[in-house]
C-alpha cells in the first residue's frame, strides 16, 4: 500500500508543480517588456500579428506597470526636450544664417571634404547616384513609380510635401502671431501678409515659395521673437517663435534638399532637421514634444525589465523604432502617393498635372452645379486617360500587357481619394443626397484600406529598419529577447493545458469485440449492502482487476480506459482534470491498496471540488 500511495504523490505533485510554473510565467508575460524582435507565429495578418508588427499598436496593448512612473518619465523627458528645443531655436530666432552654429558645422565639413581622399569618395557615390536614376528612366515603371505621384487630400500632401510642408504651416502660424503682436504693440493692423494668408489657407505647402518670398520682401521686424503660453503647458511652458527663425530653417531645408550643394550644406541641413525630429517634433512646434516624451517613457519602461548590461540597447531600439514613426511620417505618404501614381502608366508628366487639374475643376463645377462646366472636364479627363489604344497620343504611350497589372495597382491604391475621385453634380436636393451616398462609400473604404496599409505593412517597414539600426550602433539584447521568447512560449503552453483541461469528455465509441466462448463463472455470495469499503470490495470481488478471461476487453479498448473503469467501478462525480490518471494497477498489487488508491482519489477530488465551488 505504501509503494502506491508514494508513487501516485509524487506523480501529483509533479502535476502541481508544473501547473504552477505555468501560472508564475503567465503572470510575468504581463510584466514582460513590449519590445521584442522574435518573429510571429501568427503571421501579420492576423491580429496579434499586426500589434507586434506595429511599433505603435503593440505599445498601446502593453501599458506600462506603474502608471505614476510612466507619467513622471513623460514629464521629465518633454522638460528635456524643450530644454534642448530652446538651445537649438534661440540663436535661429535672433541671428541670421551666416553667425549660426550651423554655418560653422557647414565650413568645418566643407574644409575636411575639399581633400583628394574626400573628393574621391564624393564623386563615386555621386555617379552611383547618377547610375540609378539613368537606370530608372529606361523603365516606364520605374518612371511612373518616381516622377508621376498621386494627389491626396490637404493633409496627406502637406506632409507628404516634408520639411517644406512643416515649415509652412509654421510659417503661416507665425505670420498669424506677428500681426496680433503688432495689433498689440502699435494698435494698427498689419496687412503685408492678408494677401498670402488668403491665397494659402488650408494648402499652404502649394505656397511654400510664396510665403518665404512674403516674409523675406515685407517691412515686418523678422527678429521678434513672439511667445504664447499653450494650454497644454498648464503656464509652465512658453513656445516662442520668430519670423527670422523661419528664414534660417528655409536655408538649412534648401541646403540638403537642392541638388549640387557642398558636403557642408547638406550636413548642416540635415544636422538641423535630426534636431528637429529629437526635439519639437518636425517644425511643429512644441505640442509634438508631448508625444516624443510618453515614447521616451515607453522605452525607458521597458529598458527597466531588460537584462542586466542590456538596458541602454534595449531603450534605444524601443525608441528608435518609435521614433521611426513621427521622423518618416512624410515619405510614408509620399509611399503611397506614388503607389497611387502607378494608374498613370502610359501617360507623361504633363499630362499627369494635366489630369489633376481637370478633375480639381470638375470637382469645384460639380459642387457648385454647373453642368456645362463639368460635362467640359468630364471631357478633357476623358481624352488625358485615353492610353490604353495601339497608338500613341499625344504625350502617352501604348501600355503593355504586363503594365496593366501595376496599373490595377495603381486605381487600388487611389481608390476613393477625395482629389482623384470626381465628385456627384449637384442637381436637386434628393438627388443629390442619393448620388452622395455611393461617393461618401468609395471615400470611405478607400481611406480605411490605406490607413491598414500604412499600420500594417508601411510603418512596421520604416521602424524595423530604425530597430535594425539601432542594433547595429549600439547591439542587439539578446538575452532580453530570449526571455521575451520562452515567455511567448509558456504562455501559449498555459492556454493550450487549460483549453485541453476544460474540454467535455468526449464520447468513446463502443468497441466491437470478437465472439468468445462462454466460460463458466463462479457464483458470488451475495452480500447485503454495508460500508463503503464492502460495496467496494464486492465491486472487486465481482470484476477482479487484472483477471484474464476470454471475455475481457482488445488492449486498444482498456489502454482508454482508466483503472477504475476496467475494475467495473462508477464514478458519482466528475474526475478533476488536475490529477491525472492514476498509475496502472498491475495484478501483482494487493486488493486492499486498490481499493485505498481509489478511496484516496476520490478524497482528493471532493477536496479540491471544494476549492472551486
Amino acid at each position: 500500500m505504501s509503494q502506491n500511495i508514494s508513487s501516485y504523490n509524487q506523480a501529483q505533485a509533479q502535476q502541481l508543480q508544473q501547473l504552477q510554473r505555468l501560472q508564475q510565467m503567465q503572470q510575468g508575460q504581463t510584466q514582460a517588456q513590449n519590445f521584442t524582435a522574435v518573429p510571429n507565429a501568427a503571421g501579420p495578418i492576423s491580429d496579434k500579428g499586426v500589434v507586434q508588427n506595429n511599433p505603435l499598436l503593440n505599445a498601446a496593448a502593453n501599458t506600462p506597470d506603474n502608471p505614476l512612473y510612466f507619467v513622471g518619465a513623460a514629464a521629465a523627458s518633454s522638460a528635456a526636450l524643450m530644454a534642448i528645443n530652446n538651445v537649438i531655436n534661440n540663436p535661429l530666432q535672433t541671428k541670421k544664417y551666416d553667425d549660426t552654429f550651423f554655418k560653422k558645422v557647414e565650413t568645418f565639413v566643407d574644409k575636411y571634404a575639399s581633400k583628394p581622399k574626400a573628393k574621391n569618395i564624393l564623386d563615386r557615390l555621386n555617379n552611383f547616384g547618377n547610375s540609378i536614376k539613368n537606370t530608372a528612366n529606361k523603365s516606364e515603371i520605374l518612371r511612373t513609380l518616381f516622377y508621376k505621384p498621386g494627389v491626396g487630400g490637404s493633409q496627406v500632401q502637406s506632409q507628404a510635401a516634408g520639411a517644406k510642408g512643416h515649415l509652412a504651416n509654421r510659417a503661416i502660424e507665425t505670420m498669424k502671431k506677428y500681426k496680433e503682436h503688432y495689433l498689440k504693440t502699435t494698435g494698427t493692423e498689419f496687412k503685408e501678409f492678408d494677401a498670402i494668408l488668403n491665397k494659402a489657407g488650408k494648402e499652404s505647402y502649394k505656397y511654400y515659395d510664396d510665403i518665404m518670398a512674403a516674409i523675406k520682401n515685407s517691412s515686418a521686424d523678422l527678429k521678434t521673437v513672439m511667445g504664447k503660453r499653450p494650454w497644454w503647458g498648464l503656464g509652465l511652458v512658453k513656445n516662442k517663435v520668430s519670423l527670422q527663425e523661419i528664414l534660417n530653417k528655409d536655408i538649412l531645408i534648401k541646403n540638403y534638399k537642392t541638388a549640387g550643394t557642398s558636403l557642408g550644406k547638406k550636413t548642416a541641413g540635415y544636422l538641423m532637421r535630426g534636431i528637429e525630429c529629437l526635439t519639437n517634433g518636425m517644425f511643429s512646434g512644441k505640442g509634438q514634444v508631448l508625444i516624443q516624451a510618453l515614447m521616451i517613457a515607453q522605452s525607458a519602461n521597458e529598458a527597466s525589465k531588460a537584462e542586466k548590461g542590456e538596458k541602454f540597447s534595449t531603450f534605444m531600439a524601443s525608441f528608435s523604432e518609435l521614433l521611426a514613426f513621427l521622423a518618416t511620417m512624410g515619405i510614408q505618404m509620399r509611399v503611397v502617393n506614388h503607389l497611387a501614381g502607378l494608374k498613370h502608366i502610359g501617360m507623361s508628366k504633363e499630362n499627369v498635372n494635366k489630369l489633376h487639374e481637370a478633375i480639381e475643376k470638375a470637382n469645384q463645377a460639380a459642387k457648385a452645379g454647373n453642368h456645362s462646366e463639368y460635362a467640359r472636364q468630364l471631357n478633357i479627363i476623358d481624352k488625358l486617360k485615353d492610353v490604353s489604344k495601339k497608338t500613341t497620343t499625344a504625350g502617352n504611350t501604348a501600355i503593355k500587357w504586363y503594365q496593366k497589372p501595376v496599373q490595377w495597382l495603381g486605381k487600388l491604391m487611389s481608390f476613393g481619394r477625395v482629389k482623384e475621385t470626381l465628385k456627384p453634380l449637384k442637381t436637386s436636393k434628393f438627388a443629390t443626397n442619393f448620388a452622395k451616398i455611393p461617393y461618401g462609400l468609395k471615400v470611405g473604404f478607400g481611406y480605411v484600406g490605406r490607413i491598414a496599409l500604412l499600420m500594417g505593412v508601411i510603418i512596421p517597414i520604416f521602424s524595423g529598419i530604425a530597430k535594425k539600426a539601432s542594433y547595429a550602433i549600439f547591439g542587439k539584447p539578446t538575452k532580453t529577447l530570449e526571455k521575451q521568447k520562452q515567455m511567448e512560449e509558456a504562455q501559449k503552453q498555459l492556454e493550450n493545458q487549460e483549453v485541453n483541461a476544460f474540454q467535455p469528455p468526449q464520447q468513446q465509441q463502443p468497441v466491437q469485440q470478437p465472439l468468445q466462448q462462454p466460460q463458466p463463472q463462479t457464483v458470488q455470495p451475495q452480500q447485503q449492502p454495508g460500508s463503503l469499503y464492502q460495496q467496494l470490495n464486492n465491486q472487486y470481488q465481482q470484476n477482479p482487476i487484472g483477471a484474464q478471461s476470454m471475455s475481457s476487453p482488445t488492449p486498444a479498448a482498456t489502454a482508454m480506459r482508466t483503472p477504475e473503469e476496467n475494475a467495473g467501478i462508477k464514478r458519482s462525480y466528475i474526475p478533476n482534470p488536475i490529477l491525472g490518471v492514476e498509475n496502472t494497477i498491475t495484478p501483482a498489487m494487493s486488493r486492499s491498496a486498490q481499493i485505498d488508491a481509489v478511496l484516496r482519489q476520490a478524497d482528493l477530488a471532493e477536496a479540491q471540488a471544494q476549492k472551486y465551488l
